[in-house]
């Protein structure tokens, strides 16, 4: 009987749930920020235990308001909330290896992720560079949770509807708003199509 074994299971599919907020000119290292819900849901292609490529999209949004005794031009807004919507592909690493599909080990994993993103916030296109940091776990077979913490840096000074005059002393890591996510995401490890042996059913 024709049959495919877990090692060709390799596709990853589920959802994320945390909050989204903002770093720039009116919060410049606050965590969590005036933090707004955030979903979405993920795709993971799994090279080996440790490399693999992943596709997501998040819906959520980011606000907040200019701090007390920030100098503001009189025609802009103390206050902000912009939808954000957004999709990335990004490149991971698990630092130990990791695979739902054992039953015993490779279990636990801390992992960083890299790529590169575009989105659109209150109607306006965003690129932004992701990059994260995270700990995933396996609580049973074919199941992954992972709690993870990612930083997006954006090409636009505008995330808060007030952009800085270029004084061109600016670091480029500082020159243009960023936001962020922390959150939870859970993923299932798919069959692969075909026949599969009843005994990995």
């Amino acid at each position: 009987m024709p049959f495919k074994s877990h090692g060709q299971d390799k596709r990853d599919f589920g959802v994320q749930a945390g909050s989204t907020y903002y770093y720039g000119d009116f919060n410049e290292a606050k965590p969590l920020y005036q933090p707004s819900f955030a979903m979405g849901v993920i795709f993971r292609y799994n090279f080996n235990t440790q490399y693999s490529i992943r596709a997501s999209a998040l819906y959520g949004a980011i606000k907040g308001e200019s701090p007390s005794g920030f100098f503001l031009p009189l025609s802009a807004s103390t206050t902000f909330s912009n939808t954000l919507l957004e999709a990335e592909v990004m490149g991971e690493f698990n630092f130990v290896s990791f695979s739902p599909l054992s039953t015993r080990k490779k279990k636990l994993s801390p992992y960083v992720n890299i790529g590169l993103g575009v989105g659109q916030l209150s109607g306006s296109v965003l690129f932004h560079i992701p990059f994260g940091v995270g700990l995933k776990f396996s609580p049973g077979k074919r199941h992954t949770l992972a709690m993870e913490w990612r930083f997006h840096k954006t090409f636009n000074d505008e995330l808060d509807s007030y952009a800085a005059p270029d004084d061109g002393k600016t670091p480029f890591l500082h020159n243009n708003d960023w936001f962020s996510y922390i959150g939870l995401i859970y993923t299932y490890r798919l069959y692969n199509s075909g026949n599969v042996c009843p005994v990995y059913k």
